[in-house]
C-alpha cells in the first residue's frame, strides 16, 4: 500500500490545516500518511504529538529581501531537495500534499523530479512565495477563493480548484462546558475574550494586552495565548489583571478549539487559517493584522476582506496604542446584539467542508 506524503511547516498556520485534511481521510488512508518537515520548525512537535510519522530534511528560509543568509539558505534548499529525493525514493508515495511554507519547496521539487503527483493548497487570497514556486510543479492547485485563480497564469487555471480553507473539526464540535474550570477559572456571567497571537505569538498584541489588562478584566474574563516567544510576559500581565479573570499560557493545545467556541470575542492576528477558525466558530473578532512593513501584506488584505462581511473589526494602524484597542473592545463587549450580528456574518463566511474536499482531491491524485 503506497504512502501518502504531507509536507509543510514554519508556523502552525501551515500545520494545523494539514492535520485537518489528514483527519478527513478515511482511516485506511490516514494510516498511510507520513509528514516531511524541517529539523527545527514548530511542525515537528505538532505533527509527532498528533501521532503522525515524521521525517526531517534540511530547509532554507525563502525571503523577499536581500540578506546574506540567502546565500546559505540557497544551499540548504538544494540540500533539502537531495534529502527529499532520497526519502521519496524510499517511501514510494502515491501522492505528495503540500500545505505550504518554505520546507515544502524542496519536497515538491523532489516529487516533481520523481514524477510523483503533487497537490498543493494555498490559504491566502494572494498566494505566498512557496506557492508561487511550487505551482508550476503541481498536478492540482487548491485555492481558498474564486478570485485567487486570477493571480495565476491562465495555463495553470485548468488545474486549480476552489476548495476553501480546511479547519479542524474540533472547531465545530468541541464541548465548551467546563472549559474555563480546566484553566482554574470560575464560571462567570461576564463576556469571555480570547486573545491569540498564534503558535509563535505576536509581541505587539501581547504588549497591548499588558497595557490594557487591568481595564479589560474589569468587564470580562480574558484567556490569553502568548505564543512561545512571549511566555515570559505572563507573570507581569497576570499581576496587573483582576483576580480570577485572567489566564495566560504560551498555548492551549487540545482545548484551544473549545476556548474559541466558548469566547464571546476573539482578538487575533489575521492569518488565513485563524480567520477561518474564527468563522467556523461563529465568533465576532477584533483583528490586528501583521503590518505591510513586517510581512508581504497578506494579513492586511485578509483582514480587510473578512471585515467586509461584517464579521470583524480591523485595527491595522502600525502605531496602534492600548487605549484605541481598549475602546474598540469595550464597545463590542457591551453590545450583545452587535456581537450576535457579527457571529452570524462569520458563520456565513466559511463553508465547513473544505477539509473533506481537499482529502477527496488528494485521493483522486493518488489513484491516477
Amino acid at each position: 500500500m503506497s504512502t501518502i506524503v504531507f509536507t509543510g511547516g514554519g508556523t502552525g498556520g501551515h500545520v494545523y490545516p494539514g492535520l485537518a485534511v489528514l483527519a478527513a481521510l478515511t482511516p485506511e488512508n490516514r494510516s498511510r500518511v507520513v509528514w516531511i518537515g524541517s529539523r527545527r520548525g514548530v511542525e515537528r512537535s505538532i505533527v509527532t504529538e498528533a501521532g503522525v510519522p515524521y521525517h526531517a530534511i534540511p530547509a532554507g528560509k525563502l525571503r523577499r529581501y536581500f540578506d546574506l543568509e540567502n546565500i546559505l539558505d540557497a544551499f540548504r534548499v538544494l540540500a533539502g531537495v537531495f534529502a527529499a529525493y532520497r526519502l521519496l525514493r524510499r517511501l514510494s508515495p502515491a501522492v505528495v500534499f503540500s500545505k505550504g511554507g518554505y520546507v515544502a519547496v524542496p519536497v515538491v521539487a523532489a516529487a516533481y523530479l520523481r514524477r510523483v503527483p503533487v497537490v498543493i493548497h494555498e490559504s491566502d487570497a494572494d498566494p505566498g512565495l512557496a506557492t508561487r514556486i511550487t505551482a508550476p510543479l503541481a498536478s492540482r492547485i487548491l485555492l481558498p477563493y474564486e478570485e485567487t485563480r486570477r493571480v495565476f497564469p491562465e495555463r495553470w487555471r485548468t488545474k486549480s480548484v476552489v476548495s476553501g480553507n480546511p479547519v479542524r473539526r474540533e472547531f465545530r464540535t468541541a464541548v465548551v462546558a467546563g472549559v474555563l474550570q480546566q484553566l482554574g477559572l470560575p464560571e462567570s456571567e461576564l463576556p469571555v475574550i480570547l486573545i491569540t497571537g498564534g503558535s509563535l505569538g505576536a509581541r505587539q498584541v501581547n504588549l497591548l494586552v499588558r497595557e490594557t489588562i487591568s481595564e479589560l478584566t474589569r468587564e470580562a474574563v480574558v484567556i490569553h495565548q502568548t505564543g512561545d516567544h512571549s511566555a515570559d510576559m505572563i507573570p507581569d500581565i497576570a499581576a496587573r489583571a483582576k483576580q480570577d479573570r485572567y489566564f495566560g499560557a504560551p498555548g492551549f493545545a487540545a482545548i484551544f478549539p473549545a476556548l474559541m467556541r466558548r469566547a464571546d470575542v476573539v482578538i487575533a492576528r489575521a492569518g488565513a487559517g485563524t480567520i477561518w477558525e474564527i468563522a467556523v466558530c461563529r465568533r465576532p473578532a477584533v483583528l490586528i493584522p501583521l503590518s505591510q512593513g513586517a510581512s508581504r501584506g497578506d494579513q492586511v488584505r485578509n483582514a480587510a476582506r473578512y471585515a467586509a462581511s461584517g464579521a470583524a473589526i480591523v485595527l491595522d494602524d502600525p502605531d496602534l496604542d492600548g487605549e484605541s484597542m481598549l475602546q474598540e473592545i469595550q464597545v463590542l463587549i457591551r453590545d450583545r446584539a452587535r456581537r450576535d450580528r457579527m457571529g452570524r456574518a462569520a458563520g456565513a463566511w466559511a463553508p465547513g467542508d473544505a477539509a473533506e474536499r481537499i482529502a477527496h482531491e488528494i485521493c483522486n491524485a493518488a489513484e491516477h
